[in-house]
């Protein structure tokens, strides 16, 4: 426990102990704090530094190109725009005709559709006529035969 106390006594002394430098008496404690105060401005005046570069590399932008760059990137933005509200346009366009186009289309077919499913109605009709005119004259002929089978005279 002696040693203890003894090195805590040496660490306690460092405060006061004074250090002869270049014919200057400086303590541990105030080369620290001259050691931070440098290391405080050479740090600031770095930092100044690099912003003064910054700052120079701003200033020598050229303002005047940068500014043309921009005026003719916006007249492509507004040529392009322009030429994608045409191209909508015709699309909108093209999109009515081809909506009439299938309406017509419709119209014709359905119109045929009719057309064809009455020629089959009328045909069915005729078919129908022409089946009980054949079945008519079936009977009649047969009637006719029969009669001139059955005439006794026919022999």
């Amino acid at each position: 426990m002696d040693d203890l106390q003894d090195k805590i006594k040496q660490v306690e002394g460092l405060v006061d102990k004074r250090l002869k430098i270049g014919g200057l008496r400086f303590t541990y404690t105030s080369l620290v704090g001259a050691f931070a105060l440098i290391g405080t401005i050479v740090g600031s005046l770095y930092g100044g530094f690099l912003m003064y570069q910054k700052v120079e590399g701003i200033a020598n932008l050229d303002l005047g190109a940068i500014s043309s760059q921009m005026a003719k990137t916006s007249s492509e933005v507004l040529r392009i725009e322009e030429h994608a509200n045409s191209i909508k346009i015709e699309l909108k366009k093209d999109m009515t005709d081809l909506r009439n186009s299938q309406w017509n289309l419709e119209s014709k077919v359905d119109g045929k559709l009719q057309s064809v499913d009455t020629k089959l109605t009328n045909y069915d009709t005729k078919l129908d006529r022409f089946e009980i005119k054949l079945d008519k004259t079936k009977e009649d002929m047969n009637k006719q035969i029969t009669e001139a089978l059955n005439n006794p005279l026919a022999n």
